[in-house]
């Protein structure tokens, strides 16, 4: 069997919203083979039926759009340790591990790019999808199609992610984001974007903390987590800078020292940002 490795990944990265998100090395894995027909393996009861399932739903896409008559096969969760509903790209993971099961099935026909494009249009929106896919600290955005930049992530900064007990669904995150926003705050979140990236880029960890300063989307999205302030409160008085990965409810912290942040609800992980992004590989 081959198997596929996904990975979480963070969006937004503060002002970034949309935009920016990053490839951690936390990975969910899936075995797969062709068969005559489904047979799902290891995966909760709500998934065991193709129907429900986003990783065969992506698959079959891929069939659709190349014109290409489906073939079954049997998918086994072997490794889960990305989190669902905590804004850490859980359903990108899927996505991706879906369309790039497919292109392994046809006999590897889609390059890294179609697999992002296609990824992306399933997903709505390129910011999981593009560091999954690329690794590392990206850049995303549509125009004629969907188009990603990378970039390097200095050494020096530890990243933390402070991931609840309780999930927080995207569509709750979106329903409390106001419908328009003024141009002051717009003006603020491109600049404040600028920096974060730059700031990641070099290791000026003056830059990140001055950067970190979103108006689009945490100050509406940081009641719906439950202590969050507890956590924002530990990264003022320890210089850290706190942050909400994707739309919540995981919070990431980046320092340029060790964090030793702990809370009875959360665990508290440090993962590291990894340069290369998703891959198959024969067991």
């Amino acid at each position: 069997m081959k198997t596929v490795r996904t990975y979480a990944t963070s969006a937004n990265l503060g002002p970034g919203f949309d935009c920016l998100g990053v490839c951690f090395d936390i990975y969910n894995e899936y075995d797969f083979e062709v068969t005559k027909s489904y047979e799902l393996v290891g995966f909760d009861n709500d998934f065991l039926n193709p129907a429900n399932n986003l990783i065969i739903k992506s698959y079959e896409k891929v069939f659709e759009i190349k014109n290409q008559k489906l073939k079954y096969i049997k998918l086994v969760e072997s490794q889960k340790k990305i989190p669902t509903s905590r804004g850490l790209g859980s359903s990108a993971s899927c996505i991706v591990a879906g369309v790039m099961i497919a292109s392994s099935v046809l006999g590897d026909i889609l390059t890294k790019d179609e697999i992002f494009q296609i990824s992306s249009m399933i997903e709505g929106h390129p910011d999981n999808v593009a560091p999954l896919i690329y690794g590392g600290l990206t850049c995303s955005f549509k125009n004629d199609k969907y188009h990603t930049i990378k970039y390097n992530v200095d050494d020096s900064f530890k990243f933390n992610v402070c991931i609840p007990t309780f999930e927080l669904k995207t569509v709750d995150a979106r329903r409390v984001l106001p419908k328009e926003v003024s141009m002051n705050d717009a003006v603020s979140n491109i600049a404040h974007t600028v920096g974060i990236v730059k700031a990641i880029e070099t290791g000026d960890f003056e830059l990140l903390k001055l950067s970190a300063i979103d108006k689009l989307h945490e100050p509406f999205r940081f009641p719906l987590i439950k202590d969050s302030e507890v956590v924002i409160k530990y990264g003022q008085v320890n210089n850290v800078v706190t942050l909400i990965s994707g739309a919540g409810s995981t919070m990431l912290l980046i320092s340029n020292q060790s964090i030793d942040f702990k809370h009875k609800d959360w665990l508290i992980k440090e993962v590291k940002v990894l340069k290369e992004g998703a891959y198959i590989y024969e067991k």
